[in-house]
């Protein structure tokens, strides 16, 4: 288990699935919800997280649950809604 319960990319998309978060959503919504939590990730934790996580040339390994939809506004994937 991870410091962030199952992952914060995997928390946080459980949350926006279960429409605590609206979307598009960006990286305040995921400070706002990790410290809801008592997480306290680092800033650039969580623009990676969100980078990482929508980019199609990053690690061919890391899982897309992300979409960029407009300047530092994101949106769950379709790997997101189907696999969590």
């Amino acid at each position: 288990m991870s410091k962030f319960g199952d992952g914060l990319n995997i928390e946080f998309a459980r949350a926006v699935k279960a429409g605590a978060i609206s979307e598009p959503f960006c990286t305040n919504d995921v400070t706002l919800f990790a410290k809801s939590k008592g997480w306290n990730p680092s800033t650039r934790y969580i623009n990676v997280m969100l980078s990482n996580g929508s980019s199609q040339t990053h690690s061919l390994t890391y899982k897309k649950y992300f979409v960029r939809v407009g300047q530092g506004k994101y949106a769950l994937s379709d790997l997101a809604w189907k696999e969590i």
